[in-house]
């Protein structure tokens, strides 16, 4: 984020600006990553079904149709499961990140308005923003530590 040293009217708006910078930026990374998920999840599935009917086609025994049904059935199910699998473990990760994403931004926005309250060091509120904001940098050092060991570990 940038760091802001104007006036202290200035300074706020600033620290407001990168803040909210951050949280858009946040919020189409989210995007993407449920984009992406989806397409993965759903791009083949239209396609796995109808190379599981093409034989049906080819041998022109349409008596094999029950058989054939039953496997898309089974294969649509177990696609389910798995997509209900890989939505849930990804709604996790997702609720880790942007929690984090949020910290690092007030983060930033505690440090920010701190810096633009320069002269006003010594008083009282800016004390307790500065201990607010490092309080807010241990928080999200240890999501971002929880969220990264649990992508390594794969869970």
């Amino acid at each position: 984020m940038k760091k802001t040293t104007a006036s202290t009217p200035q300074g706020l708006f600033g620290a407001n600006a990168a803040c909210c910078q951050r949280l858009a930026l946040l919020a189409q990374q989210s995007q993407q990553r449920w984009l992406a998920l989806g397409q993965r999840l759903y791009g083949g599935a239209a396609s796995e079904y109808l190379s599981t009917l093409a034989p049906l086609k080819a041998s022109g025994n349409w008596q094999e149709i029950a058989p054939a049904l039953g496997e898309v059935t089974r294969k649509q199910w177990q696609a389910q499961l798995e997509a209900s699998q890989a939505l849930t473990h990804a709604a996790l990760e997702e609720q880790a990140a942007l929690a984090a994403g949020w910290s690092e931004a007030m983060n930033g926005w505690l440090h920010d308005a701190a810096g633009a309250a320069t002269g006003l060091a010594t008083t009282p509120v800016t004390q307790f923003w500065s201990n607010m904001s490092d309080q807010v940098a241990s928080a999200c050092a240890a999501m971002r530590e929880a969220t990264q060991a649990g992508v390594r570990h794969g869970q």
